[in-house]
């Protein structure tokens, strides 16, 4: 028998925080330079710059978090039956934390034992462990560590579900999943529905992450021989399973941190599977919408082994690698969704047991294995079938309410009622809006969006295009004299990349009533259209405004750093409250200063002192600066540092490894 239920689960956390008090405009998303330079003209990739989104706004940064482990209580949603127990965790953005095979006992995933976020996400905070279901623009998602609307039911031969479901607030769709688990089947059951609520062509994007243990021997089989890479920004297209001499189907095999794409164009079917020495472990297959297949790993790096221990318990290694599936041939590319378009799709996740000798033999022979025990266990056909039959459930209203997420859902509801549009996925309950929603539905309802003291945070911003037309007319009516509406209209058009026309709002802004908020954009704005002594200017006036606000300052000092202010950054940081003087981004900043000012024993104390290094929790993937500033220290210290010497371990964030030539930045 199948039962779903709740429990309570405990285990060691970091404290979230707070979100950043700033808008979402200045951090530029990890977007990809790429180029097609190699690829043939069949090569079936779209558009690598179609639906680029550079920066999370309208979402607010979850940067304020720390690495303190306490005990905390989540809330889960268990599906169990005879063959798998899956936990789930809503707050984290329906994150399937947990696959436990019941027959073996093992966990098919690599659940973390903490809940530890680090700077990887498109809002900076995320975890790493479990799988992940990551929609509408490129990276983790923008609910990876906030709550989704989470409800459950009954299908009409009894078997109960869990959904989840949100409001992606830039595609301007509709994100709805079901799970459910057959009574006596050994596969989770994963549907997937996404609806374009709008009346034009939206770029859309997927892929679920999952996180499989780092294993020696275990190997990712899946229906390619080719696979799409890009190691030095030029897409490339080369043979798998042997690449650069080794068998890359060996996530343990790679140096250095690595994306493979598989390219599964023509399979038979799709499919990737995480197998053991023995041939035993997970696999995910899906029906045929859902194409695309990846493998990431950190790599056998001290930068890579770095990095998956900061992202757990520090007495543990978190070594994992990620087999993914997603709707493109790669992550670097969105496809088009016609208006008013539902793509539905199904996955299913469960044990693997296939013959050791066929997985880690010949490539051919592994592959054909993988897809007999797969043809066996469910054919095509009938997981097609699958979707098709669970087409009216998936359209029916879910029985129980288990929590709530946001009320941009709601307010999106209300928003079309107003204008009289189609009010789509009438069948999911978005509840009532919020604190966050109450300036949106005060200017839909009055045309204002109220008077406001620029010593308030703003909570919510919008970059819709009904919105903004409601701002416009707003400035135009009641508002003309509303710094408050030339601010939240301005933001929206910084965040378009429209920077004349972000400028005009936000010094209008700024002369109706000096406020931090304005003067900060503006700084941002400036940055982006690379005038450094304008942004430094607007940046100083931000801090003068509200100067003992963390999330400000944090930014401010980044922008001291990055145009080489080094003077400034010290003045300001030394007369800091203590909140920002103990925060360790703004101590990095400052500890860079002071090298940079000659002041080397200084900085040393802050980076290492006595051994104790210097931890950053919202370091970014990719962000080196506490490893460059080590190098610098020993160099003025006139320290002899040869090519192949490793800075300490804790400050060493790179993902390359000098053993694999085109990573190496020396």
């Amino acid at each position: 028998m199948t039962e779903l239920r709740k429990e309570i689960r405990t285990m060691p956390a970091s404290n979230l925080g707070s979100e950043s008090t700033l808008p979402a405009i200045a951090v530029k998303l990890d977007l990809d330079e790429r180029t097609y330079d190699y690829l043939p003209e069949e090569n079936e990739q779209f558009f690598l710059k179609y639906g680029e989104v550079t920066c999370a706004y309208p979402y607010r940064e979850q940067d304020c978090y720390d690495r303190e482990l306490t005990e905390k209580e989540f809330e889960a949603i268990i599906l169990e039956n005879e063959h798998l127990k899956a936990t789930f965790l809503p707050c984290f953005g329906g994150k399937l934390w947990s696959l436990i095979d019941k027959a073996t006992g093992e966990d098919l995933l690599l659940a973390n034992s903490v809940a530890r976020p680090c700077n990887l996400a498109i809002r900076n905070a995320w975890m790493s462990g479990g799988i992940e279901w990551n929609c509408g623009f490129r990276g983790h998602h923008a609910y990876t560590c906030a709550p989704i609307h989470t409800a459950t039911g009954t299908m009409e031969d009894g078997t109960p579900y869990l959904r989840f479901y949100y409001f992606e607030r830039v595609r301007r769709a509709m994100v709805q999943m079901d799970f459910f688990l057959p009574e006596d089947s050994d596969l989770l059951y994963c549907r997937m529905r996404i609806e374009n609520t709008n009346d034009d062509v939206i770029p859309m994007y997927w892929w679920s992450n999952v996180a499989v243990p780092l294993e020696e021997g275990s190997r990712v089989v899946v229906p390619a021989i080719r696979s799409y890479i890009a190691p030095d920004g030029k897409t490339d297209k080369v043979d798998i399973p042997i690449f650069k001499g080794v068998d890359v189907t060996y996530p343990t095999n790679s140096l250095s941190a690595f994306d493979y794409f598989w390219d599964t164009n023509g399979a038979e079917r799709y499919y990737i599977t995480h197998l053991n020495k023995k041939g035993y472990g997970l696999m995910q297959a899906s029906t045929s919408l859902l194409k695309g297949r990846k493998l990431f790993v950190w790599g056998d790096s001290q930068g890579g082994r770095k990095w998956s221990n900061f992202l757990t318990a520090d007495n543990e290694s978190g070594a994992y690698a990620e087999i993914q599936c997603g709707l493109a041939s790669t992550q670097y590319e969105c496809l088009p969704m016609p208006p008013r378009a539902i793509w539905e799709w199904m996955e299913v996740y469960g044990p693997m047991q296939a013959d050791p000798d066929a997985v880690h033999g010949d490539w051919e022979e592994a592959k054909a294995e993988v897809k007999a025990r797969l043809d066996a266990r469910i054919p095509l056909a009938e997981l097609e079938q699958k979707l098709i039959d669970t087409r009216s459930f998936a359209k029916t209203p879910a029985e129980t309410i288990v929590s709530r997420g946001d009320g941009w859902g709601a307010l999106e509801r209300t928003l079309r009622t107003v204008q009289g549009k189609r009010n789509p996925a009438s069948h999911l309950d978005f509840g009532k809006a919020d604190k966050e929603q109450d300036i949106w539905l005060r200017l839909l309802k009055t045309g204002t969006v109220g008077t406001h003291s620029f010593y308030e945070v703003p909570l919510s911003y919008s970059r819709q295009p009904e919105w903004m037309a409601l701002l416009k007319d707003a400035i135009n009516g009641k508002d003309r004299s509303n710094w408050y509406a030339y601010y939240l209209l301005g933001t929206a058009y910084a965040a378009e990349e429209s920077f004349s026309e972000a400028e005009e709002l936000l010094e209008k802004s700024f002369n109706l009533c000096e406020n931090p908020w304005s003067a900060y954009a503006l700084g941002v704005c400036c940055r982006k259209t690379g005038r450094s002594e304008k942004e430094l200017e607007w940046m100083k006036q931000a801090r003068a405004l509200r100067p003992t606000d963390l999330s400000l300052a944090k930014e401010v000092f980044r922008s001291f750093h990055t145009l080489e202010q080094y003077d400034l950054l010290i003045q300001q940081y030394e007369r800091a409250s203590e909140e920002i003087k103990t925060n360790n981004r703004c101590r990095l900043y400052y500890a860079y200063a002071l090298a940079r000012a000659d002041r080397i024993d200084e900085a040393e104390k802050i980076l290492m002192g006595g051994g104790n290094y210097l931890v950053v929790p919202d370091i970014r993937e990719c962000e080196i600066i506490t490893t460059d500033l080590w190098y610098y220290i020993r160099k003025k210290k006139g320290i002899p540092t040869a090519k192949e010497d490793m800075p300490p371990r804790d400050l060493d964030f790179r993902m390359f490894s000098r053993r694999e030539g085109w990573f190496d930045n020396e």
